[in-house]
């Protein structure tokens, strides 16, 4: 198996049932992560944590990374890429090799695809099943000491919640995946909390609706899960914008650290930061405890691994306590998170973000806002089935020209109905068959660009710059 077997193999069995399955259905009715279930606890037990909400999730699954592996070694998983399918599984920040993606893909195939036999033309096996199999396997024979898995839309169908997590994050949610998830804001957040199964230490709650947190208190009360919520037990506060992004500082408990500083533009990235920090703080005070499911390893890596512990014990609490503080916050000021409100050209003036939905479009007008931005050009590169509409509704006031545009990514489809739907609302745009036919139009306009996509548009525009 090659590296781009590997990757068709990923979606193979989707792939072959997708074309029996109904478009409509919800993903009760066509998901089935029973099937991955025992493979995926089998390769369980190193510590890990399990991202999921509506927005933000691969941001603070990104930031948890960074500020573990100041200490430990760290694997992640995230979805979906932006330019390289091998970015979704890193170790701490090094995305795995195409070499090492065949290899892993490809001893997972025959357990796959002997499942993948017996069923009916219409089930498949999800891709995040695959993924999150191979991951486990790739993790494990790296011999990571802690892992983050981000769901996908959802939790509750989702094959990554059948790994065994110690902890849970759950970001911010709104409505989004109303098809598939639930129509209500209730539903939604039903659904994601299913990330709590009674297996967690902790479950960590972004900002969140006070119907979301209702729901999601109500599982972690009948399962006995502590639950810490921003606004609560941890925040983000002093948020400034500045040159190099964002500059605050976290409250957690009785702590307070102060001069937070990421490489990421919006007040949300702070409280994403916030969340991470909260999470990590209580795997850092368990440190102790942590280190003990590491005796079944190989007594020259623990006799190693114990010699570390023993540095920290040599110096004072706060000494300590300082200089890991010192790390997570070089760390945090070194991430590099691609499309997430990523500035890419200052001349001219280009934004470009993952955005593909109204809502997500509030952070996009407040850095605006705080860069002193008007108005700009802004392209707009969302399949038909996403919310074009919200998007193009949320920035016509600030657009001095909406560019419709599309990615060349056959999986998606982009088609000049939404030039005609939105205009049949009122609002005025200009339809284009590429990436680049779209930066014609925007560079005429000789304003700011504000670029907000879906991932592949977003990866032919890094392609470019």
């Amino acid at each position: 198996m090659n590296r781009k077997e590997a990757e068709d193999f990923v979606y193979k069995s989707y792939l072959k049932a997708q074309k029996f399955q109904t478009y409509e259905a919800k993903d009760c009715e066509k998901r089935r992560n029973d099937l991955t279930y025992d493979l995926l606890r089998k390769e369980s037990g190193t510590p890990c944590c399990i991202v999921t909400g509506s927005k933000g999730k691969g941001s603070v699954a990104n930031m948890v990374s960074q500020i573990l592996q100041t200490k430990y070694t760290v694997g992640l998983m995230t979805s979906p890429h932006i330019v390289d399918f091998c970015e979704r599984f890193q170790i701490n920040g090094g995305k795995i090799s195409d070499e090492d993606f065949a290899y892993y893909m490809s001893t997972i195939e025959e357990e796959i695809e002997a499942i993948d036999n017996t069923l009916p033309k219409e089930v498949c096996i999800s891709p995040m099943g695959i993924q999150a199999y191979m991951a486990l396997k790739y993790f494990q024979s790296k011999k990571t000491d802690f892992n983050i898995f981000e769901c996908g839309k959802g939790a509750k169908y989702d094959d990554v919640n059948n790994i065994k997590h110690d902890y849970a994050i759950i970001n911010t949610i709104f409505l989004e995946h109303t098809r598939e998830l639930g129509e209500t804001l209730e539903e939604i957040a039903e659904d994601k909390a299913h990330v709590i199964n009674g297996e967690q230490k902790c479950v960590y709650v972004g900002q969140q609706e006070e119907s979301v947190l209702k729901v999601i208190k109500k599982r972690a009360a009948r399962y006995e899960v502590a639950v810490k919520v921003y606004g609560e037990d941890f925040w983000a506060e002093n948020i400034c914008y500045t040159k190099e992004g964002m500059l605050f500082d976290v409250v957690i408990g009785k702590e307070k650290y102060e001069n937070i500083l990421i490489p990421l533009l919006g007040e949300h990235q702070a409280r994403n930061c916030a969340l991470a920090m909260a999470l990590c703080k209580d795997v850092f005070d368990n440190e102790v405890k942590f280190f003990e499911v590491k005796r079944d390893r190989e007594e020259e890596d623990f006799i190693e691994e114990k010699k570390l512990i023993d540095i920290g014990n040599c110096v004072s609490e706060d000494e300590y306590v300082n200089r890991n503080l010192k790390n997570i916050k070089e760390n945090l000021q070194n991430i590099n998170w691609p499309g997430r409100m990523e500035v890419i050209s200052q001349n001219p003036f280009i934004l470009l973000d993952a955005c593909i939905n109204e809502a997500s479009c509030k952070n996009v007008l407040q850095v605006m806002k705080h860069l002193e931005i008007e108005k700009a050009a802004v392209m707009i590169g969302i399949p038909d089935d996403k919310d074009y509409v919200g998007v193009a509704s949320a920035m016509k006031e600030v657009a001095t020209k909406i560019i419709l545009t599309k990615s060349q990514n056959p999986h998606y489809i982009f088609t000049k109905r939404q030039q005609a739907y939105l205009k049949d609302m009122g609002i005025d745009s200009v339809w284009t068959e590429s990436i680049e036919e779209a930066f014609v139009y925007a560079k005429k306009e000789e304003k700011p660009i504000v670029i907000l996509g879906t991932t592949s548009v977003i990866a032919e525009i890094k392609d470019q710059y």
